[in-house]
């Protein structure tokens, strides 16, 4: 690997991970700071980024008045980090400063009265030796530390190269990105971003984008090359985010036919600015060095007027032509005076009289550096506390078989439902990844792309397709019909005589949708409905294709690629025999005896890719296709026992996939399930019932003691979460009388349904019915349909009788887990380690932080919002990709609706269990570096553990 490959990978993990939208999937934006401590990496985060990593203190201290934050656990924080700092002597005094000054610091900072405070000369002296800036070149270097040279240019000049620059940027990278939004696309594509981009500008140059990349940085003389790259990709790190995962996932199908990887991306960046800066005056970071070292103040200046730190009076000093070194000094004299009189108005506020002031200062400095992660940390000592004082101690048994069990995903909209399903009756709920351990790749029918079922982290070995079991003209009619209605008008939009005559030819079409979901969604949504195909029964390919099979379906493929390709490109037809002919010499290299032109083979090749190679990689796919009776035994088996479901089966064992539904909504991927890489959960629950009701599977599973009684059937249901609706699929394997008592089931689900959105009413604003809940679904205006996974705050693992009682108001992901069936090894839990908890704490750090400062790690409001390339959204007419979640999902009316804490995250297994799921799992690393905070109830010892600080920590006993 070469040098500058070494140092591009050394910061592209800096790089937010960016799905793209339409399979949005929640991620930490910190991701690349994993590795470390979530103190130390939300602080090196802050000094790249820049952007708050925890709320104001007003935010903490209006809970802490509340109670919501307890006065013990604060007391307890605030005295560890004031013993770290030998000040523990000091408690009262900061605590008294922590709840009554700093949150109005700021304020405390005012030029109007500066010189009417006699400073204390201690003080000043102990500021003077700390204030930095008195080292011009070490200040410049921090001004400057993630600034490009023609950022610089621009600031010291009076230029706006920057925003031409970054527009030239985005305008190449949004067509080359493009995946299908455009009608007319940019040609060439298949070259890759950097061959593309030289035929784009007609720029002649024959090396790679890693010498082009190597060469410009010593053009421009750049000294710190890791430095320096990585200040590129922080100006469009949403785009570089997103280039990142397309050049890192093989499989995603845009990346396999247009290639781009960062270094392509750095290249087209550097182009742009060497092309923008060779007629400036300053062009290379030596000629920068040089003019810095003749006029250094008047960098410093220039620079903190363009971050906006500058006063006006020093603003006006320069426009006047002062003297830029006596502004300068004048600036600094003032700023080491404010910080005396923060410290001078504190001083008073508190009353103090025992403390010297310069003591006081540094009192303040610590807090202030330590105050988030205090606030913080309390909060979530406070919820910790509140859980672990509520929740059983003893389980009661209830032997009872229940008329019904039924299996959630473990997301936090779940459990209002379960809740709402079990005050009905005799019901028990489990919670689990919604893809149910069961990673699958899902063919929907009539699509001809696979969708990834699984989290992330996870890669299907199975695939599975959807099949119609039933006539489906109808459906086949009315698609047909949608889907030349959509070409018409996108014939007409792109026609540029069209536009006067669209309006009145065609305009009452958009009418209805315009209009009708304004004032009537509910309405306009029903009468739309009629129009749409509604799919027919259908069934899944779960059982494994035959050698014969896949011969067949292969060669069917190749002669039917063939044929198509062969009407546009052969003067001549071709019989069924003489097509197969030319398969097999294409594909086994068997002698061809047909008169055909060789550059019509040769299009076949490479074109069409008819060879032996893609008749291996096509045979392989297909052996993927369906389960073997082990997979299908070994798939069910570890899903049970993952929620101790392995007796008592109920007569109707119902598995609950769950998707949202809303209109409008580019961020609806979002908020369909986390586990499922941000698709419907359904396809795995409906398959997996398919195995669980066949008989070999049965008998089977019954060898390894799981013994599921014949009555017993397995139903699969979708929960649509933006209506707390449930649907019921596959109900015509039931027999009449197994339907009339399932009739009764079905009734409960209403019943519980109506429960929880009554519940849901009060936390959605402008909300006043049930209905309102439905109609937001359909209103394409509608910025907020539900809210979702706003509010998470921890993840609960262990059996449901422990905290049946409680309700979290969905706060919490519930995992069903029964200590007692894992082995030694603790591999059940480390499976809930390795795919649910990751994605819970992804989905917990993306609201965390785009709570803490949205615009920064957000998505800002979705009312600017513009769909780019159907990769993403950026704000306006171009810009960088948001990498984070809008603040309608996170925010009401200017607030935090979230509450941003770190995933807490309770087990109820043996301390030894859980030390070994840490160590097996790939979450190991933000487990031990709290990224989320892991409290362990051990009742077998009657005691509860919190790690902290690397260990475990005992913070009650039964």
């Amino acid at each position: 690997m070469s040098t500058i490959m070494q140092k591009l990978d050394a910061v592209k993990s800096t790089v937010p991970h960016y799905w793209p939208i339409g399979a949005f999937i929640h991620h930490n934006p910190l991701k690349g700071f994993e590795h470390l401590h979530f103190k130390e990496g939300v602080a090196k985060a802050q000094s790249i980024f820049g952007g708050n990593v925890y709320m104001q203190p007003s935010y903490y201290l209006n809970l802490y008045k509340e109670g919501k934050i307890n006065s013990d656990l604060l007391e307890a924080n605030l005295k560890e980090i004031l013993k770290s700092d030998g000040l523990q002597e000091h408690y009262d005094l900061a605590k008294k400063c922590l709840i009554e000054v700093n949150p109005k610091w700021n304020s405390l900072r005012s030029t109007a009265d500066l010189n009417e405070h006699e400073i204390d000369e201690d003080l000043l002296a102990y500021l003077d030796e700390k204030f930095f800036y008195h080292n011009k070149e070490k200040w410049i270097e921090k001004l400057t530390k993630h600034m490009t040279l023609y950022e610089i240019n621009d600031i010291l000049f009076d230029r706006d190269d920057k925003e031409m620059i970054e527009k030239d940027i985005i305008e190449y990278i949004t067509r080359f990105l493009d995946e299908e939004q455009t009608t007319i696309t940019m040609p060439n594509r298949e070259l890759g971003m950097f061959e593309t981009f030289k035929l784009y500008e007609n720029f002649d140059y024959a090396k790679d984008s890693e010498s082009f990349v190597n060469e410009t940085l010593q053009k421009l003389k750049v000294k710190n090359v890791e430095q320096y790259l990585l200040a590129h990709i922080l100006k469009l790190h949403g785009w570089a985010g997103f280039i990142k995962y397309r050049s890192e996932d093989p499989d995603y199908f845009s990346q396999q036919e247009y290639p781009s990887s960062l270094m392509d991306y750095m290249a087209i960046r550097l182009y742009f600015e060497l092309a923008y800066l060779q007629h400036r005056q300053i062009k290379n970071f030596e000629l920068l060095d040089s003019f810095v070292q003749k006029n250094s103040a008047c960098v410093i200046l220039k620079i903190l007027q363009a971050k906006g730190d500058l006063p006006g009076k020093y603003i006006d000093a320069i426009q006047e032509h002062q003297n830029y070194e006596q502004i300068l000094e004048n600036y600094v004299q003032d700023e080491l005076k404010l910080d005396a009189k923060q410290v001078h108005l504190s001083s008073a506020q508190l009353n103090n009289k025992e403390i010297a002031l310069t003591e006081l200062a540094k009192i303040m400095e610590t807090l202030r550096s330590h105050e988030g992660y205090i606030w913080l940390k309390s909060l979530e000592d406070s919820y910790i506390h509140a859980f672990i004082d509520e929740m059983k101690l003893t389980q009661t048994a209830n032997g009872q078989r229940p008329l019904a069990s039924a299996t959630f995903c473990l997301d936090v909209r779940s459990e209002l439902m379960r809740r709402s399903l079990e005050s009905r009756g005799s019901y028990v709920t489990y919670g689990a990844g919604g893809f149910l351990g069961f990673p699958i790749a899902f063919v929907e029918f009539d699509k001809a792309h696979e969708q990834f079922l699984c989290p992330a982290v996870v890669k299907p070995g199975n695939i599975i397709f959807e099949l119609p079991k039933e006539a489906h003209e109808e459906y086949s009619s009315k698609k047909i019909m949608n889907k030349t209605t959509k070409k018409v008008l996108s014939d007409l939009k792109n026609n540029p005589y069209t536009p006067y005559i669209m309006v009145e030819a065609i305009g009452w079409i958009f009418g209805i949708n315009l209009f009708g979901k304004t004032f009537s969604p509910r309405k306009t949504n029903r009468f739309l409905s009629g129009f749409k195909a509604q799919k027919p029964k259908t069934t899944y390919t779960l059982d494994k294709l035959s050698d014969q099979e896949i011969e067949m379906y292969v060669n069917k493929m190749h002669r039917y690629v063939i044929v198509e390709a062969l009407k546009n490109s052969a003067s001549q037809e071709y019989t069924a025999e003489e097509i197969q002919a030319i398969r097999d010499h294409l594909v086994f290299e068997e002698e061809l005896s047909l008169d055909i032109p060789k550059e019509l083979l040769e299009k076949l090749r490479t074109k069409y890719k008819i060879t032996r190679k893609d008749y291996e990689y096509q045979k392989n796919k297909l052996k993927m296709v369906g389960f073997t009776l082990e997979e299908k035994v070994e798939y069910l088996y570890s899903f049970l026992m993952m929620i101790g479901q392995v007796d008592n089966f109920a007569e109707f064992v119902i598995l609950c996939g769950h998707q949202s539904v809303s209109d409008n909504n580019p961020f609806e991927s979002a908020l369909d399930c986390g586990a499922c890489g941000g698709s419907s959960s359904l396809p795995n629950n409906r398959a997996l019932c398919m195995i669980a009701n066949s008989q070999d599977v049965r008998e089977a599973i019954a060898q390894k003691g799981i013994v599921i009684p014949d009555d017993v059937k397995f139903m699969p249901a979708l929960h649509v979460t933006s209506t707390d609706e449930i649907k019921f699929y596959d109900t015509d394997i039931l027999t009449q009388e197994e339907m009339t008592k399932f009739t009764k089931v079905m009734k409960d689900f209403e019943e519980a349904s109506k429960i929880s959105r009554q519940e849901r009413i009060t936390q959605l604003p402008y909300t006043n019915s049930q209905e309102d809940i439905i109609v937001k679904s359909m209103d394409w205006s509608e910025p907020r349909p539900e809210w979702g996974l706003a509010g998470n705050m921890g993840v609960f693992a262990g059996p449901r009788s422990s905290i049946k009682h409680m309700a979290f108001k969905n706060r919490l992901f519930m995992h069903s887990y029964e200590a007692s069936l894992d082995n030694e090894n603790a591999d059940i839990l480390t499976k809930i380690f390795n795919g649910p908890l990751i994605v819970g704490e992804w989905i917990n750090m993306e609201h965390y932080f785009s709570t803490v400062d949205n615009a920064v790690y957000g998505a800002g409001s979705k009312v600017y919002h513009n769909i780019v390339a159907k990769v993403g959204v950026f704000n306006g007419n171009y810009g960088d990709l948001k990498i984070g979640l809008p603040t309608q999902s996170v925010m009401l009316e200017g607030k935090a609706y979230h509450e941003p804490v770190r995933l807490l995250t309770y087990m109820e297994a043996p301390l030894e269990a859980v030390g070994k799921a840490v160590e097996n799992s790939v979450a190991k690393e933000f487990i031990l570096n709290e990224w989320i905070r892991p409290v362990i109830i051990d009742k077998k010892a009657k005691k509860v553990y919190s790690y902290e600080s690397g260990d475990f920590k005992v913070i009650k006993e039964f």
